[in-house]
């Protein structure tokens, strides 16, 4: 059938905007979004509108169509060499629909058009990685709802007014409540992350650097460059003590970057480790795509002097990269019960040269030609990372009495043990106090952990309470209460005191998952400090002493309350730890927005946690349900029997004409509840041939003289009640399933 409708035109216009409008703001931002779904409301409806106008037959415009539809084909390979898969199709996806406009005569190539644009609006999901890309969701349910609703009507009836489009408003709002219960009670599984390579807004090169990696591929001794240099380390803290640095002519402070923290330097003072306030902002730094919760590191530190923590692993050893991509270690030099990880990392404001990556890399894909490697297996990049970068790790993982070991390998290095000349003698007893009934370095470590957690506070206002002194003895003894640095310090300082070899470890925390897009946000203030012990000749033991960071979970949460709540408790905590107090206009605005999201997430969060907790009520009650909605149509017309019976006893007529129309009624009432429907002004002798027909016993004769002489007549006439009650219970004693029959029959 010809597309002739205005108001489908109109609506189809809207729903093609709203996906361009999404896939736009996916990828280039809310400008960008604007314009495109305004380009495209006026080239949609133009086109329709003028191809509504030409000859079907004669297609004027196919040649067009054509000319469309092979340029998006001729693009779509080139695209998905350069840009990726997900970018190619989007833009083929364009094309197409443009294409298809060229041709929309009819409901057919319409649908067809609908189905382009949900297909790009899914898409443009997967790349999304703002929450608020569900309003365009709830934008295209609404329009197309309208649209399909217009599209289905318009064909069958030229009196547009007798749809209201509001009428398929509240189906479009009905199916997208219906989707909100289906997402918060269906758990979500992790995406199984099979390590794609994420197309990058930027590319890294450094001629020093592929030099000097080429010549390590020319000597070619086969040994693992980090393990190399950390050889190399042992060897000069032999001949030149634990307590100088290696060289730092390679190394040095990190590149300076729009985000700057001091433990991502090679040196950084734990009682001022952000001397800039980057992280006092609430700033996305980077978002992570991943199967669960990681602590992506970014510098190791080795050797602490009672202020500053030190890396001694500043040399570099540079690796040639293949076509973006290099192979840290072979799959089959991998421990067994090690668990591989795949992720993909989106850098949204500019770094240092590190590369995040959690341990252990073993496979990396950056946009570079080289990428160098520390002693201590940390990546860095050829200069500092932009924002647009992106990137993609395997990484190894162990898992070791429920808890993650970061490393297995394991090279002595004195720092690992080294404490401060000045060290408070009351850090070591409180260490033996703590664990004192523990025998294994890994129940130590964990009792040490768990000590921090439970009795200090976090705070982040001790940033600015220096003393410029060694800060420990305070922070455990007097304030009980710190940033990050002082509990990473506290735990490394006490794991040595007992023996346990240590590292405190920066970088940052991903551990917020965003429930709307699935990515993990990764805010300025997740910038922060861990610890690694080697325990017990297994490995070195992640371990989070700061009770305000949760920590990587070995495995991720699957159902969507908790995710919800989770995240709804992470970002009141990071407002809380923010402590902002002068007010703005733009603040007022963020936080109205904020509040109003976070109060929509909560109720969402808190309703599932509601199904959770009274599923097997909800179960039972909806079984019931089930039943009484199949047995309902043999219920339902029984009850109406009962009570019109019911009613009829009821009656407490006083006068004939009352009685007559009270038994009347009811006898209409049992018919039509049996499925006839008596025709306007029937008289009552037809009422009576009905009933006879049905084989009903009854004084016809009397019945109608009765009836006619009260109507119609000013005598008073004697009444035979037990006429009436006769037909009515003889009806009544049927039962509904006989007397529906007769009625079928006699129709």
């Amino acid at each position: 059938m010809k597309l002739e409708s205005v108001k489908v035109v109109y609506w189809y216009s809207l729903v093609s905007a709203v996906a361009a409008g999404a896939v736009l703001f996916a990828y280039l931002g809310v400008i960008a979004a604007l314009l495109g779904a305004t380009m495209t409301v006026a080239v949609t409806h133009f086109i329709l509108v003028l191809v509504g106008r030409s000859d079907e037959q004669s297609n004027p415009y196919l040649k067009v169509s054509e000319q469309i539809a092979a340029m998006g084909i001729i693009l779509f390979l080139p695209l998905m060499v350069v840009y990726g898969p997900l970018p190619a199709l989007l833009v083929f996806i364009g094309f197409a629909h443009l294409a298809l406009l060229f041709q929309t005569h009819d409901y057919r190539r319409l649908y067809m058009g609908l189905a382009a644009g949900f297909t790009a609006l899914i898409a443009g999901a997967v790349e999304s990685k703002s929450g608020l890309y569900l309003l365009f969701f709830l934008a295209y349910s609404v329009t197309i709802s309208i649209t399909l609703g217009y599209a289905y009507i318009e064909p069958l009836s030229r009196n547009r007014s007798q749809w209201n489009p509001f009428d398929q408003l509240r189906a479009a709002f009905l199916l997208i409540g219906l989707a909100l219960i289906i997402y918060l009670i269906v758990p979500r599984f992790p995406a199984g992350n099979l390590g794609a390579i994420p197309g990058s807004d930027h590319f890294y090169e450094n001629p020093e650097w592929e030099q000097e990696a080429e010549q390590a591929n020319g000597r070619g001794d086969g040994r693992d460059p980090a393990g190399s240099l950390l050889h190399e380390l042992v060897e000069r803290f032999d001949t030149e003590g634990s307590r100088k640095n290696s060289d730092r002519s390679t190394g040095g402070e990190s590149t300076s970057s729009s985000f700057r923290y001091r433990g991502f330097d090679y040196e950084m003072e734990i009682d001022n480790p952000d001397d800039q306030g980057d992280r006092f902002s609430n700033d996305i730094v980077a978002h992570v795509r991943a199967d669960r919760p990681l602590y992506l590191r970014a510098r190791i530190f080795d050797r602490f002097d009672g202020l500053r923590w030190y890396s001694s692993a500043q040399r570099l050893s540079k690796l040639q990269l293949s076509r973006g991509e290099i192979e840290l270690q072979p799959a089959s030099d991998r421990a067994s019960q090690s668990v591989t990880e795949n992720y993909e990392v989106f850098i949204e404001r500019d770094l240092g040269d590190y590369i995040p990556a959690a341990a252990v890399p073993v496979k990396v894909n950056f946009p570079a030609t080289v990428i160098a490697l520390d002693a201590f297996g940390q990546l860095h990049s050829p200069g500092a990372l932009q924002r647009g970068t992106a990137y993609s790790v395997t990484s190894l993982r162990t898992v070791h009495r429920g808890r993650t070991l970061a490393e297995t390998d394991y090279v002595e290095l004195p720092n690992f043990r080294q404490l401060p000349e000045d060290i408070d003698p009351r850090i070591s007893q409180l260490a033996n106090q703590v664990t004192e009934p523990y025998d294994s370095q890994f129940a130590k470590a964990i009792a040490l952990e768990q000590h921090l957690r439970r009795n200090y506070a976090y705070d982040f206002d001790s940033i600015f309470k220096s003393q410029q002194h060694t800060p420990l003895s305070q922070f455990l003894f007097e304030t009980k209460k710190g940033h990050c640095e002082y509990f990473a310090s506290a735990l490394a300082i006490m794991l040595r005191t007992q023996g346990i070899p240590s590292r405190l470890v920066t970088g940052f925390s991903a551990t917020n998952q965003n429930p709307m897009t699935g990515y993990y946000d990764i805010y300025a203030l997740d910038g922060h400090a861990w610890v690694e012990a080697y325990v017990d000749n297994v490995g070195w033991l992640e371990l989070e002493p700061t009770a305000y960071y949760d920590g990587p979970s070995v495995e991720n949460e699957t159902l969507s309350a908790e995710q919800i709540n989770d995240y709804v408790e992470r970002q009141l905590r990071l407002q809380e730890a923010m402590g902002e107090t002068d007010y703005t206009f733009e603040m007022v605005l963020s936080a109205s927005w904020q509040a109003a999201y976070l109060l929509v997430t909560w109720l969402g969060a808190y309703l599932k946690l509601f199904f959770i907790n009274t599923w097997p009520l909800l179960s039972g009650l909806g079984a019931i349900l089930l039943c009484l909605w199949i047995a309902w149509p043999y219920i339902h017309p029984r009850w109406r029997a009962f009570k019109i019976k019911r009613r009829l006893s009821a009656v407490q007529a006083t006068t004939s004409d009352e009685v007559i129309t009270h038994h009347l009624q009811a006898i209409d009432d049992l018919l039509h509840n049996a499925g006839y429907r008596r025709p306007a002004g029937l008289t009552i002798e037809k009422m009576l041939d009905r009933l006879a027909a049905l084989d009903i016993p009854m004084h016809a004769k009397n019945i109608s003289r009765e009836f006619n002489h009260i109507h119609y007549s000013d005598k008073p006439v004697k009444v035979t009640l037990s006429h009436y009650r006769s037909i009515f219970e003889t009806l009544y004693s049927l039962g509904h399933t006989e007397l529906k029959q007769r009625v079928h029959n006699l129709q």
